[in-house]
């Protein structure tokens, strides 16, 4: 497979999100070695697991898209997002039948590493208009 191009601020961002999110999966793992049978910590690391695989692969697929055409960007995309999600429900639906899995807690997992993504892009941007001397947003300029 050849090198994918470096994409500087996608890469930063991933690294930052696999770190925060690899912080937050120790933790859960560290609280499943002290209760094995807790099933909200199983549904959160797996949770946790499952997001952090489709944020993987949905940067790899972005680095991707400068090679392609038009129309062969928006089905390769297409592909991707229907793969995504297939997995989140395959993932859901097995979950759902183990009775050592919270699938609420499996649900907060998933959502967590978009949300770890998107706060942590609005911190970053917060100190770079900052650095820049700038001000973030107009309640800023009244203070």
């Amino acid at each position: 497979m050849p090198s994918l191009p470096r994409v500087p601020e996608l890469d930063n961002q991933l690294k930052r999100t696999t770190c925060i999110t690899g912080v937050l999966m120790v933790l859960v793992l560290l609280a499943i070695a002290a209760n094995p049978r807790d099933s909200l910590a199983w549904g959160l690391f797996l949770g946790l697991a499952t997001g952090l695989y489709n944020t993987v692969s949905l940067a790899i697929r972005i680095k991707r898209l400068g090679s392609l055409d038009r129309s062969g960007a928006r089905s390769y995309m297409r592909q991707g997002l229907i793969m995504r999600l297939a997995l989140v429900a395959v993932v859901v639906l097995l979950a759902g039948r183990a009775a050592s899995v919270n699938v609420y807690w499996l649900g907060a997992g998933l959502l967590a590493v978009p949300c770890i993504t998107a706060v942590d892009a609005a911190i970053r941007a917060a100190r770079l208009s900052r650095s820049e001397g700038g001000v973030f947003s107009r309640i800023e300029e009244k203070i």
